[in-house]
């Protein structure tokens, strides 16, 4: 162990899957409230981000500072997979959609990062918030073979992703074209309007509805996402009626027009 290297953790476990992230601060004056507001945003993104890449929503991954170096301030987070069930990539996985989110937020023209929520970029957004030649001069994220600078564009990207779609109550009618339970369960609905598939999320319980009503025309309520000027992006179902088919409807037709007469 070095002068300036302090080991937390200094024990081996099978629990600890090697995926790590180390943080860095450097600046001449380090407030001890600004550091607090940084790694608890810090540990607030890597938990949305195993939540929204579990099949269950549940999070699977705890990471535990095992590494800390004196001078400027880095420490290294290493993850600890909680139960034996959860699959032993899922923190290489974290660490990927991290790293990934952050060079898609310093594009000209960024857009939503995979599997990053509001919660997490409103956090992501407090990094670059953060930075101040006064103090926190610069902070850095890295891995062994990727290293990141915050900046200030950042909050800017962040406000405009969010701010440029809203979400509304309402309902979509087109064919149920596919269903996939994989990470989060969800079909795919293409739009008797615009011909486009959309993204339907949906609860358990209407899971055996859903593959019954495959390939046949349905109707969905619940809370869709838009685009402010455009497309619906996908839709949290709470709803599903299936359509008759038309050989059920014609019959139906036929009946009432005998009734009249």
């Amino acid at each position: 162990m070095t002068n300036n290297e302090i080991t937390v953790n200094d024990y081996s476990s099978t629990r600890l899957s090697r995926a790590r992230l180390t943080l860095k601060v450097d600046g001449p004056y380090f407030p001890m409230v600004k550091f607090q507001k940084l790694l608890e945003s810090f540990s607030i993104i890597l938990t949305e981000i195993d939540q929204e890449i579990s099949d269950t929503g549940e999070v699977g991954v705890e990471w535990a500072i095992t590494e800390v170096q004196q001078g400027s301030i880095i420490m290294t987070a290493e993850a600890n997979i909680l139960d034996e069930q959860v699959e032993t990539e899922r923190p290489q996985r974290i660490i990927n959609v991290f790293r990934d989110s952050l060079e898609e937020l310093i594009k000209e023209k960024p857009q939503r990062p995979l599997y990053f929520n509001n919660k997490a970029l409103y956090n992501l957004k407090k990094f670059s918030e953060l930075i101040d030649p006064n103090d926190f001069a610069d902070i850095e994220f890295s891995t062994e073979n990727w290293r990141f600078y915050v900046t200030k564009n950042i909050a800017a990207n962040v406000d405009e992703i969010t701010q440029n779609f809203y979400s509304i109550y309402g309902s979509i009618e087109g064919q149920l074209v596919s269903i996939n339970i994989a990470n989060r369960q969800k079909m795919g609905i293409r739009s008797l309007t615009d011909n486009k598939i959309i993204k339907c999320f949906f609860p358990e319980e209407l899971f055996e509805q859903a593959r019954e009503a495959l390939g046949k025309r349905v109707y969905v309520f619940g809370l869709i996402r838009q685009y402010l000027h455009g497309e619906k992006i996908n839709i949290q179902v709470q709803e599903m009626k299936v359509f008759p088919e038309k050989s059920a409807a014609s019959s139906l037709s036929n009946i009432i027009n005998s009734i009249r007469g």
